[in-house]
């Protein structure tokens, strides 16, 4: 059996939520990684009493947390994570910029087409 680059390895993991513990405000997300036949234990930490400041509503957290291990987690390495300050801020910056760009093409002014000359209509809003 040919062995997988790092890459493919990462690109095959699929993580799935089995639970989060709490403690103070720290809570501890639990997800399992699954590669191939293997299934691989990963944590990832977050500090509770940060996330209002950057606007993440906790339902989120389960899902930003597995976008942060697929993006960072490899079979054979590292297997806890902490959703920084740094990320969350990154996050923050990232829905801003989306609000932006979704308010900017909403405020843009539709402007109407007039039809052929050879029809001799024109419109009213030239």
């Amino acid at each position: 059996m040919m062995e997988l680059s790092p890459e493919q390895k990462r690109d095959g993991l699929q993580f799935i939520l089995t639970g989060f513990t709490q403690t103070a405000g720290i809570r501890m997300y639990a997800f399992e990684g699954r590669v191939e036949a293997r299934r691989i234990d990963y944590t990832v930490e977050v500090d509770l009493t940060l996330i209002p400041g950057y606007g993440i509503r906790i339902q989120d957290l389960p899902l930003l947390c597995r976008e942060l291990l697929q993006q960072r987690a490899q079979p054979d390495e590292i297997s806890a994570f902490v959703f920084t300050e740094q990320q969350m801020r990154s996050h923050a910056e990232k829905l801003s910029l989306a609000r932006e760009n979704a308010e900017h093409r909403r405020k843009q002014p539709r402007r109407l087409e007039s039809a052929a000359p050879e029809t001799g209509y024109h419109s009213p809003f030239r």
